[in-house]
C-alpha cells in the first residue's frame, strides 16, 4: 500500500510542470486581489481544496469500477491493460500532444470556468479549483490508471487524493515557478512525467500479473463443511 501511494504522489510530482503548463495561466487569473487581503492566503487554499475534491471523488468512480472487477475476477487482464494501454500513451503522445486541450469536454467547463472568474467570492474560487481538477489532463489520465487497480473506491479516492497533493507545491509556488524556469529547463523537467507513466504502467503490468484472483483471495477453491467435519 505504501508503495502504491508512494507512486501516486511521484506521478503527481512528476506532473507537476505539466500542471503549471496547463493549470497555471488559470491559477495566476484567480480574482483573489479582488477580495479582502486577509482572505487571499484563504481563498487560494480553498481552490488547491477544490482541485483535490475533484481528484479524490474522480478516484472514488474509478476506484469502485476497479472493486467491482475485483469481485468479478477482472482486475487482474484490466490492470495489465491499462499499463499497456499507458506504454501505449507515451509513444503516441509526441504524435497528438494538443488533442485533449481540443475535447469536447474542454469546451463545456470553459464557460463556467469563465462565468466563475467573473465572481471573487471565496465559495466561486473553490468552484473554480473543482471544475479545475475536472479538466482532461494527461497526468490525471495517468494517475486515474493506477486508481484503476485499486481494491475499493475508498483506495481509489486515496490514490488520487495524495497524487494531488504531489501537484500542489508547484501549483503553489507557480509565480517563481514560470519567473526562473527557462523553455528549455521546462523541457527537461517535462520529460519526468514520461518516466514515471512507463514505471506506473510496468508497475501495473506486474502487479496484474501477480495479482491474487477472487476465488484465490476467499479460499472459494476449498469446500466448506457448514455443520462440522464428518468421519467417514
Amino acid at each position: 500500500m505504501i508503495v502504491w501511494l508512494t507512486t501516486a504522489l511521484l506521478t503527481g510530482l512528476a506532473g507537476s510542470l505539466h500542471c503549471i503548463g496547463m493549470c497555471g495561466p488559470l491559477a495566476m487569473a484567480l480574482p483573489v486581489g479582488r477580495l479582502p487581503v486577509g482572505q487571499r492566503v484563504l481563498a487560494r487554499g480553498l481552490y488547491h481544496l477544490g482541485r483535490l475534491s475533484a481528484y479524490s471523488l474522480l478516484g472514488v468512480v474509478v476506484g469502485s469500477v476497479g472493486q467491482g472487477l475485483l469481485l468479478t475476477g477482472l482486475q487482474r487482464p484490466v490492470s495489465i491493460g491499462a499499463g499497456i494501454l499507458l506504454l501505449v500513451w507515451v509513444v503516441s503522445a509526441r504524435t497528438f500532444p494538443n488533442w485533449v486541450h481540443a475535447s469536447p469536454l474542454t469546451r463545456r467547463l470553459t464557460a463556467p470556468l469563465a462565468q466563475l472568474l467573473r465572481q471573487p467570492t471565496l465559495q466561486h474560487i473553490t468552484g473554480l479549483g473543482f471544475l479545475n481538477g475536472l479538466l482532461p489532463c494527461g497526468s490525471v489520465y495517468v494517475a486515474l490508471a493506477g486508481a484503476l487497480a485499486a481494491p475499493s473506491l475508498l483506495n481509489g479516492g486515496l490514490y488520487m487524493l495524495v497524487f494531488g497533493l504531489g501537484t500542489v507545491p508547484a501549483m503553489v509556488s507557480i509565480t517563481t515557478a514560470l519567473t526562473h524556469l527557462t523553455p528549455r529547463l521546462r523541457q527537461r523537467f517535462g520529460k519526468a512525467l514520461p518516466v514515471a507513466t512507463v514505471l506506473l504502467a510496468l508497475l501495473l503490468i506486474v502487479r496484474g500479473i501477480g495479482f491474487p484472483t477472487h476465488s484465490a483471495k476467499n479460499g472459494s477453491d476449498t469446500i466448506p463443511v457448514c455443520h462440522g467435519s464428518r468421519s467417514m
